[in-house]
């Protein structure tokens, strides 16, 4: 029931109780009686308090209850407020002491986790996907980060394991995005160092010297041939051939990494904010959809593919 429609019916009640206010209109009190058992803020009517106590008195208004959450630990109703926190209420539970915030839950099944992952990894940036789906951006942020950080962790494992076998060729190269705007003294470029051990892909991230490339090297396993450009920082390897004829596989791997993260996207709106994010999401882009980019299968590309594999049935 609205306001007006309430207070049209405590007026009626009020003239056929036969009362009559010496100083304020009867109109009045109905409004500010329907307005109090509405709990509605309404301009105020000059009414005092003992006034108005007097008439809910005599027609018997009870001000309607305020529906309080259970609590989600106990099921228990024995809630009370406890102030609030960033505009949102907080609740005590005074059986098992919780302290807790009346939100609407934002869980979502297997079904939408993964169609999630799979929007974010072709291109949809986090706030397309917040509306898409109709969940908050922090829901999708944290889904993004917590699943990205458990491929980057499983993926690092397997990676240390594959450093025994020996790969046929490793090719090298490097591309870059930005931090934080496109254009502007703030921005800082970040390098991803590149490499294909028989077309099992390896990352680095940071900056383009010698330090960061020898953070790569460190987790690459013996190669009987390294193909590069022509990059200075290349002439520490060892069987190395210089040479843009043998690169366009790590090229066009490049590609394909730009064409499904809109973050590594050249010139986008969804910049990224976080070093780290960029590595959780390469990380979780191999998980999802695992690839070689190599069309003979060694021994090592196959140890990946199943380490993947079994990694992908486990992640989310």
């Amino acid at each position: 029931m609205d306001l007006v429609t309430l207070a049209q019916l405590i007026l009626m009640i009020l003239r056929n109780l036969n009362l009559k206010p010496r100083k304020y209109e009867l109109k009045d009190i109905a409004l500010a009686l329907a307005a109090y058992s509405l709990g509605v803020q309404i301009t105020k009517t000059g009414i005092p308090p003992s006034t108005l106590y007097y008439y809910l008195r005599k027609v018997g208004i009870r001000r309607r209850g305020e529906s309080r959450p259970t609590c989600p630990s106990c099921n228990s109703n024995r809630v009370v407020k406890n102030g609030s926190s960033r505009g949102k209420a907080k609740y005590k539970c005074k059986a098992c002491g919780r302290t807790f915030y009346d939100v609407t839950s934002h869980r979502m099944d297997r079904e939408q986790r993964e169609r999630i992952l799979k929007e974010y990894l072709n291109r949809m940036s986090m706030r397309a996907i917040s509306r898409v789906e109709g969940k908050p951006l922090t829901t999708v942020y944290s889904l993004v980060r917590r699943v990205g950080i458990r491929a980057f962790t499983n993926l690092t494992i397997l990676k240390g394991e594959l450093k025994n076998f020996t790969a046929k060729s490793t090719v090298f190269d490097e591309f870059w995005t930005y931090f934080r705007v496109r254009h502007g003294v703030i921005r800082e470029d970040l390098w991803i160092w590149t490499a294909l051990a028989d077309g099992v892909p390896f990352y680095e991230f940071g900056d383009r010297s010698y330090g960061t490339f020898r953070y790569l090297l460190g987790w690459l396993p013996r190669s009987e041939v390294n193909y590069t450009d022509y990059y200075c920082v290349y002439q520490v390897l060892d069987n190395r051939v210089a040479s843009k004829k043998y690169t366009y596989l790590v090229e066009s791997h490049n590609s394909w990494c730009r064409s499904h993260l809109a973050r590594l996207a050249r010139d986008t709106k969804a910049v990224t904010r976080s070093g780290r994010m960029a590595e959780y999401s390469l990380a979780l882009l191999n998980v999802m959809y695992p690839h070689v980019f190599s069309k003979e299968r060694t021994p090592l590309n196959e140890t990946y593919l199943k380490g993947v594999q079994y990694i992908r049935e486990n992640l989310i």
